[in-house]
């Protein structure tokens, strides 16, 4: 018996990077794992591995933009599970380290879009059944740029402050209802969304390396799981020590 046994956790970003590490380790704690995200061959591959090493997990389409589509990949999770007690809402995208002036409406849209309102659209659709169990539990991601300036652009910065007002409000809102919400804010992570990171970050790094994805999906485990009954509104930060220097 794991840690999340006789679970379903909804992993949004499970395709990828943290998302692909937090839904195996997920699965290997015992939790039966619906993995959403774009990539029909990627999430078809990591459900194929989580199956063939003794776990239960399905693939769900989702394009987090399109409202429908969204609504859709939770009835789909219901429907193959019965249920969702862990809400993971990991899909997100940087911009271009641009200022305000050089921001184009559309890419501010597109970033607040993905980064901010599409884990309203999540939330607001699993929150009533995990309201009607009287408990559960929403992993929100934030990163560096939830706490500082200058790890992203003005889009960037501004969608991963706003999560941290979001992430307090639910827990405000929804923690006497036996919900819990928080945010687990990584540092610079070896993922496909930090290739083009200049190298340099590393050496403002205590640890001096970027850390890897199964190590940020264990703090998922241990906010997801009972260990962490008595977080809520919580940012974590995982970084290797960067935040002490600024």
């Amino acid at each position: 018996m794991g840690k999340l046994a006789e679970q379903v956790a909804l992993i949004y970003g499970g395709t990828s990077g943290l998302g692909e590490a937090t839904a195996k380790l997920f699965a290997k704690e015992g939790a039966k794992v619906a993995i959403a995200g774009r990539s029909v061959e990627r999430g078809n591959k990591i459900v194929q591995e989580i199956n063939n090493n003794g776990g239960e997990a399905i693939f769900v389409k989702v394009d987090l933009m399109d409202g429908e589509q969204t609504r859709r990949s939770v009835q789909d999770t219901v429907d193959a599970f019965g249920t969702i007690d862990i809400l993971y809402n990991g899909a997100g995208i940087l911009d271009k380290y641009e200022d305000i002036v050089h921001t184009s409406e559309d890419t501010f849209d597109s970033v607040i879009n993905l980064n901010l309102k599409a884990v309203f659209n999540t939330t607001k659709e699993v929150m009533p059944i995990l309201m009607e169990k009287g408990r559960g539990t929403i992993i929100n991601i934030g990163s560096q740029g939830s706490k500082f300036a200058g790890v992203g652009g003005i889009s960037y910065v501004s969608s991963k402050h706003a999560l941290v007002g979001f992430t307090k409000q639910l827990a405000y809102d929804y923690g006497p209802k036996g919900i819990k919400a928080n945010l687990l804010a990584p540092g610079y992570i070896d993922t496909p969304m930090t290739e083009d990171v200049e190298e340099k970050r590393l050496q403002e790094i205590p640890n001096q390396r970027a850390g890897k994805p199964e190590e940020v999906a264990k703090l998922a485990l241990f906010l997801a799981s009972e260990d962490s009954n008595y977080m809520n509104g919580t940012e974590v930060y995982m970084d290797g020590g960067w935040t002490v220097g600024r």
